[in-house]
């Protein structure tokens, strides 16, 4: 039996999520801070949090704190493995999981058009 090292492909073999319950889960946010913060990491790329705090800001005051906040909450309603974070130089950045993005993206697709 051939060893699978790639933490990727483990992933795509044993991980299947609820994928109903979590596009749900998604489009119920209602905080308008929080979903223009998903949106803007559609893209599926790392984001520092300064970058993202710059442009939740264009929302309402919010700050480092307020968006770590915002950030574990996400994690909480969504799923545990919903957003990674990694820290770099003491700089946090974050990111949605690659699992989730496609359906991040969908749910943002229906949750524009209603």
């Amino acid at each position: 039996m051939d060893k699978i090292d790639d933490l990727s492909k483990i992933e795509d073999i044993y991980y299947k999520p609820n994928y109903t319950m979590l596009l749900s889960r998604i489009q119920r946010i209602k905080d308008a801070r929080k979903n223009k913060l998903i949106e803007i990491m559609l893209d599926g790329n790392w984001h520092s949090e300064n970058e993202l705090v710059r442009f939740a800001k264009r929302f309402g005051y919010i700050g480092v704190v307020t968006l770590s906040t915002m950030m574990t909450s996400l994690r909480k309603k969504i799923d545990s493995n919903f957003l990674i974070r990694k820290s770099t130089n003491n700089i946090n950045y974050y990111k949605i999981s690659d699992n989730y993005v496609g359906l991040a993206r969908a749910a943002f697709t229906d949750y524009k058009s209603l």
